[in-house]
């Protein structure tokens, strides 16, 4: 099958590589679809991610795909299920490592919900509950934004903020757009502080304040604005000097949500410039699974929308894979998508 492989720091190239290998509980699936996440990807591809990255490596963790066979104890998907979060297992010895491994033609999922019934340990199977059937209309290549918004959703609600609660979120891309949407069907009130190549697209979903990262008196903003009250901050880009500064003005009882990967290895610098009466929580820990329903739901309801996030101009071959990447680091799209069907 054809892959995307990171071969080395920032080297990309597509190459020929063996097909999957699954078990008695598992599905192999022909992927449709396999987005960029400009964070986690971006940092294995520049080889700073939290831990160490094995070249050759296949990425990719915002896979959907196509179930074309079954292991004989599968018991909850069947052939033509469009199931979320593709993983990938390669045979031994096949000199290719992988994180995920969604970028690739074919990959698998388990059936944890069959592991679960016949008794197996839950460590066998919990880390693998996102492996959801989606809805039979569902596109493949849209339907890869659930996945982020169902890890956003699941870390907000461990955040439990109330409905008119005052929050800011730091960046601008498809997870702080995730983390507005969400706020939005709540009812907690955002205020963005991004790149205002954005600004129009976070108003209309209903960001209640925009402020540019470049702007010098951004405080003073905020404290004299609706936001002069501020219940908690998002960080979903990682920014720790600018959540260094917005620490002191934040309302006693204040939640901080780390949710870009940088503060794994920074973290210590924003801990000893923390108030003790603020509380911070790591975005690394939150279950993804338990949330489909409710995100499932909001789809139906039109309180999560595809269009808000990927349009034509955002879906690339798989031939064009290094201008999705390039796309991706740039900003020039929210979410690039990777449609494994397109010619």
């Amino acid at each position: 099958m054809k892959a995307i492989i990171l071969k080395a720091p920032r080297k990309l190239e597509l190459r020929e590589i063996p097909n999957p290998v699954f078990g008695e509980y598992e599905v192999l699936c022909s992927i449709e679809a396999s987005a960029v996440c400009s964070g986690t990807d971006r940092h294995i591809f520049n080889n700073d991610y939290p831990f160490k990255v094995n070249f050759p490596v296949v990425i990719g963790h915002e896979a959907i795909g196509r179930v074309v066979a079954c292991g004989k104890k599968v018991k909850y998907f069947k052939l033509g299920d469009l199931v979320s979060r593709i993983n990938n297992r390669l045979p031994e010895g096949c000199g290719i490592n992988l994180l995920w491994g969604g970028m690739a033609e074919f990959g698998i999922a388990v059936d944890w919900q069959a592991m679960k019934k016949d008794g197996l340990n839950k460590d066998l199977w919990k880390k693998f509950t996102a492996n959801r059937v989606l809805p039979n209309n569902f596109n493949g290549v849209t339907s890869t934004m659930i996945i982020t918004w169902r890890e956003t959703l699941a870390f907000l609600k461990r955040l439990n903020f109330s409905k008119g609660k005052k929050v800011v979120i730091i960046g601008s891309g498809a997870v702080a757009l995730s983390f507005l949407c969400h706020c939005r069907n709540f009812g907690i009130k955002t205020v963005i502080i991004g790149n205002t190549s954005r600004i129009d697209k976070f108003i209309s979903c209903g960001a209640n304040s925009f402020i540019s990262y470049k702007e010098k008196k951004w405080r003073g903003i905020l404290r004299s604005s609706i936001f002069s009250d501020i219940h908690g901050i998002i960080d979903a880009y990682g920014d720790y000097q600018m959540l260094n500064r917005l620490i002191p003005i934040l309302n006693s009882g204040a939640k901080i949500g780390l949710y870009g990967l940088n503060y794994d290895k920074n973290n210590h610098t924003i801990i000893s410039m923390a108030r003790s009466d603020v509380s911070f929580h790591n975005g690394l820990i939150y279950d993804e699974g338990s949330v489909h329903e409710e995100v499932i739901k909001n789809i139906f309801a039109g309180q999560l929308k595809y269009s808000d996030f990927i349009n034509s101009t955002s879906i690339y071959s798989l031939d064009d894979y290094k201008t999705a990447f390039k796309d991706a680091w740039s900003g020039r799209v929210i979410k690039p998508v990777l449609n494994f069907s397109k010619k």
